[in-house]
């Protein structure tokens, strides 16, 4: 029989939490935490959660619609959210 396959999780655990805060926030590294996407963060030192800037929206979209994002967003590579952002921004600066 095989070694035991979930042997490594925390390994992986482990480098997956460095990962995530060590993070870069629109390419770059940064120390403001305000900075960070979302509603909120929860320090992982002092377990406080902490409010952010940023906004989490909902947006509802029709079947046709979310077909046709879904498609251009795999063809940019980029997962959905990420996707419609940079569409989003494209468009404000373009003004």
């Amino acid at each position: 029989m095989a070694k035991n396959p979930f042997g490594d999780i925390t390994a992986k655990k482990k480098a997956t939490k460095k990962f995530i805060e060590n993070a870069k926030v629109d390419g770059e590294r940064e120390s403001n935490v305000q900075n960070r996407r979302g509603a909120s963060y929860k320090d992982p030192k002092t377990g406080e959660r902490i409010k952010l800037g940023g906004k989490i929206l909902q947006i509802p979209l029709n079947e046709q619609e979310l077909k046709i994002l879904t498609e251009s967003a795999q063809e940019e590579g980029l997962p959905l959210a990420t996707f419609m952002r940079k569409i989003a921004i494209r468009y404000a600066n373009s003004k």
